[in-house]
């Protein structure tokens, strides 16, 4: 069992958790989105067929962050749910 700092409470610990999860959920889908974009708009420049892949590797870039959110919530769901009375079957 970690040491809580003196001053800070158990339940304002786990608020601060859940900002650095969100912080770190935006800059990744904000990241992974430039990315993506920046590599679309050099291709097209190479290639001259602006704006092609830069918009086609924008969609494969949303989808992949939209499933990957979902999945990520879903997981942390079923493990936040494990073992709660509702999720018990009755005999």
């Amino acid at each position: 069992m970690a040491v809580v700092p003196a001053g800070e409470h158990r339940d304002r610990r786990a608020t601060w958790h859940g900002y650095s999860n969100a912080f770190q959920q935006a800059f990744e889908i904000v990241a992974t989105l430039v990315l993506f974009v920046l590599l679309g708009l050099w291709i097209d420049g190479r290639v001259g067929t602006r704006p092609l892949f830069t918009v086609a590797l924008a969609l494969f870039a949303v989808l992949g962050i939209s499933l990957r959110t979902y999945y990520t919530y879903k997981a942390q769901i079923e493990r936040d749910e494990e073992g709660k009375p509702w999720l018990r079957k009755s005999r």
